[in-house]
């Protein structure tokens, strides 16, 4: 196994090299060693390789599937478009989830109907080809998108989308430049006039137009904005672990990534390489369904979030804006809503006025208050499983050094209804067997220390707010539950490809319920929300944005 860094491996790569638009879009979120390794299409890292599933990619699957419709004559008319749909549908989704299946339906669907309005807006657009590419030499920029010209050389770059068609942003906008690029660049045999990048929305056929320019600006662009981005995604810069890992090729070799193999407690890995968070097996344990479809396809959700998540989201802005001066919370910084708080953060006064009396709860255990020493508030934290084949991710709400020196990792909950004891909340609450189980597995995961950090739950109510406490290093009963509780909630999802649902109540109020065949018919109480609960666990989930 080679002991050279990474990045002088990357350096020394003479191969091919091929830049999508989105590495272009997404690479200043992105870390530098997995935008150069995903560029250079025939890198390898030794001793360990990425293994991909063998589902079908959705979002490829609705692409060809249009692309099929393009080229059948029976679409003319809509009995004909139904009865072409079905073929593809039974031809091209055996494999997919039923949930998906019911998706790509209506996507399509979309789709269509949107192209029609383009048609009837701006005249007949002839389809071309899908994933267009420009380039020579081993280096190539590619789009994964629909290319469409008229008889007047305009050419529509098309970028599908999950959801809603977006207007036009920072990131949307350094993906049309490549985009454009490309499509202006392509050889043809009406030359172009004008670029125009459009982004389709599939969960309504929305429509916005990011860019549209002339082909010599579009040309220029590219030079000016697109080029120097694509130099520094090649150029291999610093290690930033994050949501990349799941996809990264590099990641099971990745120095920045902490050591936390057997961390999930299983003897051999799963279907695939994956990535995992509290929150993920939190939602996979009441529904594996909803947490593919949701966490996992990225399916538009319907419905507002409870008053649980909703509440925690609020209150934990506050804390981590508030922690992050490195001073106590007092009750000055939390005056009632009709007086002059001395510090509301960021919350509106509505926000304020719902969250003020956990704050001020929370006042009176903030850690803080006993001369510790601040190390990170709401860090994130990566590590890899090597047994497992898992990219494991973890977000505390705060980490610190007490009075004595040793480090303490503290999670903050709201909730309406106070644990009863330490039993209670431990039950009530998975981010804290998470958190034990990944401080056991590698000690200084959390910051650098020499005994194994102590673990605190903070619970918030309106009238009060308790610490439970969990000693890692001397309470051996707490880690072998805690192994034991990570252990048995890993074993099916690192295991499973068929996400079964789990119909019930949560049917109610679940956001991708319209994706699900087998969500039960609840009658009435169809649109419910869930009742208020404690606050679920949202920190770090693995899944990527759309």
């Amino acid at each position: 196994m080679s002991t050279q860094d990474l990045r002088e491996q990357l350096q020394l790569y003479k191969g091919r090299l091929r830049v999508w638009a989105s590495d272009v879009e997404s690479h200043p979120a992105h870390c530098g060693v997995f935008s150069a390794a995903k560029v250079r299409r025939d890198f390898a890292v030794d001793g360990w390789e990425r293994r991909y599933g063998d589902e079908p990619f959705m979002l490829g699957v609705i692409r060809d599937i249009i692309v099929a419709l393009h080229r059948d004559t029976r679409t003319l008319t809509w009995e004909g478009l139904q009865e072409a749909l079905n073929e593809q549908m039974a031809r091209r989704c055996d494999n997919l989830h039923p949930g998906q299946r019911r998706y790509v339906a209506h996507a399509v669907e979309q789709y269509m109907d949107a192209h029609d309005e383009r048609e009837a807006q701006h005249g007949q657009m002839r389809y071309i080809t899908m994933d267009p590419a420009f380039g020579s030499h081993g280096r190539e920029v590619k789009v994964w998108a629909l290319l469409y010209a008229s008889s007047d050389g305009v050419r529509e770059i098309r970028r599908l989308r999950l959801k809603k068609a977006r207007s036009r942003t920072e990131e949307s906008d350094r993906w049309a430049m490549a985009a454009g690029y490309v499509a202006a660049k392509m050889t043809m045999q009406i030359p172009p006039t004008r670029i125009r990048i459009v982004e389709v929305g599939l969960q309504d056929g929305s429509i916005e137009v990011v860019r549209e320019h002339s082909h010599q600006e579009i040309l220029d662009l590219y030079t000016t904005h697109g080029q120097p981005v694509i130099r520094q995604l090649i150029d291999p810069t610093d290690y930033g672990p994050g949501h990349s890992c799941k996809k990264c090729k590099v990641a099971g070799r990745c120095p920045s990534l902490q050591d936390l193999t057997g961390c999930l407690g299983q003897r051999r890995p799963g279907t695939s390489t994956r990535s995992v968070s509290a929150a993920d097996l939190e939602l996979y344990s009441k529904c594996a369904a909803r947490w593919y479809l949701e966490t996992q396809c990225r399916l538009p959700t319907e419905g507002n979030p409870t008053e649980a998540s909703d509440r925690g989201r609020i209150i934990h802005r506050w804390l981590d804006q508030a922690h992050t001066r490195g001073t106590p919370c007092t009750e000055q910084d939390v005056a009632p809503p009709d007086q002059k708080g001395i510090f509301t953060g960021t919350l509106t006064e509505d926000e304020y006025a719902g969250a003020w009396e956990f704050l001020a709860a929370h006042t009176r255990s903030c850690p803080l208050a006993d001369s510790a020493e601040v190390i990170a508030v709401e860090p994130p934290v990566y590590g890899y499983d090597a047994t497992a084949d898992v990219i494991i991710a973890a977000r505390p709400d705060l980490v610190y050094r007490d009075s004595s020196g040793r480090i303490v990792v503290r999670e903050t909950k709201t909730t309406t209804q106070m644990p009863v004891d330490e039993s209670d909340a431990y039950d009530r609450f998975f981010p804290i067997p998470w958190l034990i189980n990944i401080a056991r597995t590698a000690k200084d995961t959390f910051g650098e220390t020499d005994t194994l950090p102590r673990i605190e739950l903070e619970v918030i109510t309106p009238d009060e707010a308790r610490v439970f406490t969990w000693d890692v290093e001397r309470d051996q009963d707490i880690v072998h539950m805690a192994q034991a509780e990570v252990q048995l909630r890993a074993r099916s999802w690192i295991r499973d490809t068929t996400w079964a649902p789990s119909p019930g109540a949560q049917c109610t109020w679940c956001p991708v319920q319209r994706w699900c065949p087998d969500a039960a018919d609840m009658g009435h109480h169809a649109h419910e929300q869930a009742p208020p609960q404690d606050e679920p666990c949202a920190g770090l989930p693995s899944g990527s944005p759309e």
